[in-house]
């Protein structure tokens, strides 16, 4: 189940339409607006950890919420577009892109960068894989909203991290390393089950056909 639709994800965006939305439909202020502004503080992740894992953290936390915000004023105000929604899609791809590269900053100088960044870069590959593969199935007519590392949960892991970074700097590398490998790992296995279940979605067809 996609984090969108947990009780907590719910309750947050409650909070979120009572507290925050329901001001902004009487301004000139579009779901466009929160995907840009959600794009830009992603940029700013990797100058934020830079500077300090908590500026990451921040950055992180208010690119997620501008995120959601997008997606709850298009859904709940009646401003769904195509474009709208191929934008959103197509930057969130950035935004994942500075998210990540934002925890590779901070193994700058590290005896093992080459094994750092090679953690790295096959996260951003898995990363983008998890959407392809959705988007292939989409493509292919298929729903695909299963896997682990959805968006929501990858943000959400990405933004804990952070926290742990910014509260338990002691334990820095300790968190850094287990946090990337962590990741890594769930991430690869999000996109070799999205594979298996388009996969079985396929033959379950082809069967279905040639029982016809």
């Amino acid at each position: 189940m996609p984090i969108r639709n947990s009780f907590p994800a719910k309750l947050f965006y409650q909070v979120l339409e009572k507290s925050f939305l329901s001001k902004l439909t009487h301004h000139s202020i579009k779901p466009d607006h929160f995907t840009l502004l959600g794009l830009i503080l992603a940029i700013m992740v990797p100058f934020g950890f830079y500077a300090h894992p908590i500026l990451g953290f921040l950055f992180i936390l208010s690119s997620g919420v501008a995120d959601a915000v997008d997606g709850l004023m298009a859904r709940n105000h009646g401003m769904n577009s195509n474009f709208g929604a191929f934008l959103d899609s197509s930057l969130d791809r950035f935004s994942d892109f500075f998210y990540v590269f934002g925890f590779w900053v901070l193994f700058w100088g590290s005896d093992r960068m080459i094994l750092a960044s090679t953690l790295i870069f096959l996260s951003l590959l898995f990363t983008s894989m998890i959407s392809y593969v959705k988007a292939k199935a989409e493509g292919l007519g298929y729903k695909c909203e299963v896997g682990l590392m959805e968006r929501g949960l990858r943000t959400l892991f990405l933004i804990v991290w952070a926290l742990l970074l910014s509260l338990f700097p002691s334990v820095l590398e300790i968190i850094l390393w287990s946090g990337l490998i962590l990741y890594s790992a769930m991430t690869l296995f999000t996109v070799i089950q999205r594979i298996i279940y388009l996969k079985s979605q396929l033959v379950s067809q082809s069967g279905q056909a040639g029982t016809k």
